[in-house]
């Protein structure tokens, strides 16, 4: 007697799996919160993301935020000290 699965392990799943894998094991502080299958699963929806934006979506991709600072810094102004900003009180 055999049992078969609902969700056949097709070479996309073997492939999101071993990424994950790959992921949980060079990022320690990432192991400690996602699973191999969590970490899969944020993969397959960044994948399907990116299949709709190919395919006419309008996915624009991650938002990144730049600072642009007003003017130039000088860096011997002594502002910019770090010993300046460790205590309150100061």
């Amino acid at each position: 007697m055999s049992t078969t699965s609902s969700k056949k392990n097709t070479t996309e799943d073997r492939v999101a799996a071993r990424i994950a894998q790959e992921v949980l094991r060079d990022n320690a502080k990432l192991r400690g919160v996602h699973s191999n299958t969590s970490i899969k699963k944020l993969l397959e929806r960044e994948a399907k993301k990116q299949l709709l934006a190919e395919g006419g979506g309008n996915y624009s991709g991650p938002v990144i935020s730049q600072i642009k600072e007003r003017g130039e810094r000088d860096p011997a102004d002594p502002s910019n000290l770090p010993y300046l900003n460790k205590c309150p009180a100061v």
